[in-house]
């Protein structure tokens, strides 16, 4: 734990590298509808998939206009940040660093834990083994690259001794880095961890629920500006958001091949990757706290270059507290 549960002055282990914006579908909103971002082929946003498949979105009066999809959390904070969206399914880290820089938003609903994993070749037999080996990450601020930092000081090895690829390599292009062997391994969301196992590229090492259980992955966040101006359109896109999740768990066929339909993927690919992944829209607010107390860790360990947070961010849980809105999500 964090002495006094202070962020002031504190090191986290994220570098924050501000990328460019791809495949934007808009930028300014008309007032009736709302922009809403994902990242590409992830599977995590299954249930922004499904509503929008099924019209739930539609049912709830909601105007939705997608944008994106973006290749990393980090880019799609930073078009929240420049107004070019309104709200976002987007890792929690990704979101939570953003909330640091003081972008305005707000945690609305979960979307997911766990669904990730480190896939190697057949070089790799175990965690020791990856000393000298090039991984690939997704860019800073992932909890995929955080989740790998971990993995590093559980087993007493640091980032200097393997070769990271932070953000260098895509995350849908990952499995065919892996296949060409311009990479040894790589840890990422679903269904790109999937793919490579289904297609004999390379095997799971670690899944990400084995680092830390229950880890909290995706969520839905929204701009608070356009929440105080539409809060019913935003209530509207949580009860769409429930809605899906349930659908999902109730009808898990037809979630598999609409699954199929917005990721691209083969339908053998989906089944192997839908097990790693926990739909949920409910929060455990001692999940963020956690991941702030875990980069900060492995900033002070050395596992991941540090930054400095500004001294005027606060206590831990004043700053929680106020990043994640369950009222939405109550209502």
């Amino acid at each position: 734990m964090i002495k006094g549960n202070k962020i002031a002055g504190l090191l986290i282990t994220v570098i924050l590298i501000l990328t460019g914006i791809s495949g934007i579908q808009c930028t300014q909103a008309s007032k009736d509808e709302v922009r809403i971002g994902y990242l590409l082929g992830d599977l995590h946003h299954l249930p922004f998939f499904v509503a929008l498949d099924k019209g739930y979105f539609d049912d709830a009066a909601v105007n939705v206009k997608v944008v994106g999809p973006f290749d990393a959390g980090t880019a799609e904070m930073n078009a929240l940040e420049a107004d070019q969206l309104d709200m976002g399914y987007v890792g929690m880290p990704p979101a939570i660093i953003a909330a640091v820089r003081k972008v305005d938003l707000s945690i609305i609903a979960g979307v997911n834990t766990e669904g990730s994993a480190l896939v190697v070749d057949q070089t790799i037999s175990n965690v020791p083994d990856l000393r000298g080996k090039t991984i690939a990450t997704p860019l800073p601020g992932s909890i995929q690259h955080i989740m790998f930092g971990m993995l590093l000081g559980n087993n007493n090895l640091s980032y200097s001794d393997v070769e990271v690829l932070p953000g260098t390599v895509k995350p849908s292009d990952m499995p065919a880095a892996l296949e060409t062997k311009n990479i040894n391994g790589y840890i990422v969301w679903e269904p790109y961890v999937a793919k490579s196992v289904v297609n004999n590229f390379g095997r799971v090492l670690v899944e990400s629920k084995d680092i830390w259980p229950d880890h909290p992955c995706c969520v839905l966040v929204t701009d608070n500006e356009f929440a105080k101006k539409h809060p019913a359109v935003v209530e509207g896109v949580v009860s769409a958001h429930k809605r899906a999740i349930q659908f999902i768990e109730g009808n898990p066929e037809e979630a598999k091949s609409i699954a199929v339909k917005y990721t691209k993927m083969d339908i053998n690919v989906i089944e192997e990757a839908l097990p790693r992944v926990k739909y949920t829209y409910m929060i455990d607010t001692e999940a963020p706290r956690r991941f702030v107390e875990e980069i900060i860790s492995l900033g002070e360990n050395g596992v991941i270059k540090p930054i400095i947070l500004p001294d005027d961010v606060g206590d831990i849980d004043v700053f929680i507290d106020k990043t994640i809105d369950l009222n939405f999500l109550q209502e």
